[in-house]
Formats: structure tokens, sequence, C-alpha cells
């Protein structure tokens, strides 16, 4: 269940972007006193797309998947988001409105901040308005490389490529469990939930890997890079 918690002031907190750093006393202590934390169970929705943006929401604690919906009901997965990172905002300053949703896929915790006061410091602190401009730019990056997987490579490309993603930027692990289901694979690659499954037992009898359930043990990495490359 999602519940307000209390955290430690901004200026103590370990758990901040980098980019805070170029924040002065006075402006660390404005964002803190505009911010709230809130706990969010597994499965919780922390963000729904088209809801209007009054907060900026930082990413604490967890793993957050972050995904459009379609108007015909459709969900795509844009990536997953781990601790400490920005899951909200690309209508920041624009039409202040979500353009997409976040969920939590295990417990975690979010810092919501006022989004004016956040634009004051922005306006106030051009080091910290670069930063944000960087770190913003580098999820672009990682938008424009999904378009481009998906847009170029065949299904076991696609799902070689997720793989590589779960495995190399999220869990850092060629072991690990994922928290994905069959389905989430599926709009994590723009495919079909049965075309997955298809794949992943044609890997498993050839000793690429072992999945059960949500958790993967890749044993030849070699061979996805190689199916990734070759799409």
């Amino acid at each position: 269940m999602m519940e307000m918690c209390q955290s430690v002031n901004c200026a103590d907190c370990n758990n901040k972007l980098s980019m805070f750093r170029f924040l002065t006393e006075d402006q660390l202590k404005r964002l803190n006193d505009s911010r709230f934390e809130i706990k969010f169970a597994e499965g919780e929705t922390i963000i729904k797309q088209g809801s209007p943006l009054t907060h900026i929401a930082c990413l604490t604690k967890g793993l957050v998947k972050l995904h459009k919906e379609s108007p015909g009901g459709d969900s795509f997965i844009l990536g997953l988001m781990k601790p400490v990172s920005l899951i909200g905002g690309p209508g920041f300053l624009v039409d202040y409105r979500h353009h997409h949703s976040a969920t939590a896929l295990q417990d975690s915790a979010a810092c919501f901040i006022k989004a004016e006061a956040f634009k004051k410091v922005l306006e106030e602190n051009g080091q910290f308005a670069l930063a944000l401009v960087a770190h913003l730019n580098k999820i672009i990056i990682r938008q424009y490389h999904i378009i481009t997987n998906l847009a170029h490579k065949h299904m076991h490309g696609k799902l070689a490529e997720a793989l590589l993603y779960l495995s190399d930027e999220v869990f850092e692990s060629l072991d690990f469990r994922s928290f994905l289901s069959r389905q989430d694979l599926a709009e994590l690659t723009g495919m079909t939930k049965e075309s997955v499954i298809r794949v992943l037992k044609d890997w498993k009898e050839e000793g690429v890997l072992e999945c059960r359930s949500d958790s993967f043990e890749i044993f030849n990495r070699e061979t996805l890079v190689k199916i990734s490359k070759n799409g």
C-alpha cells in the first residue's frame, strides 16, 4: 500500500542525484521544504500517464518500469529505472502532463519535489540546469537505441538485446531476477508473449540460458551478443 514516509533531510541524504551537488545550501533547503517521500508496494502505480505534472519525481529505492500506453490499451515498456533517477518529467516546462506511466516492480520509494520550486532553482543555477540537461539526454539516447532496435531487428535480436540490457545495465549480473513477466518482456521488445516464450524455450534447450518465471541465468553471453548484433 502507498504510504507517506519520514526521510532524512536532502542535505544529509545519500540517495540524491549527483546534479544536486551544484545547489547552494539555500536552494537545497528550498527543494527539501517543497518535497515529500512516498513508499510504494510492488505493482503500485507511481505515475499515471495523462495525469497533471505537479511534482518532479525521483526514485530513491526499488525498481520501476516506465511504460507508454496507447489509445487502444496496449502498453510499451520504455525501460527500467533504479535509484537514483528521475522517473517523471517529459511534460515539465511543456504541458505539465505525464507522458508515460511508472509502476513499481518491487517495493520502492520516491521523492516528489514541487515542479514550481524545481523550476525556480533551475532559473537561478546554470550548473544545475546543465546537469539536468545531461541527465535527460542520457535517457533520450537510450530511447533512440530502443527505437532503432525495434525498427531494424527481428524477434531473436530484439529479445537478445533486451536480456543484455537487463544483465548489463539494470542488474549488472549474468544471474538476476528481472521482476518482469513474459508479458512485460513482450512489451519491452515489441513482440508477442507467445514469441517471447518460444524463443526463451529454444535458448534454454540450446544451453544459452536458464529461465524460471522472472529469473534468468545467462550461460553464454557471447551468443546473445552475436544474436543481438546480427538482428
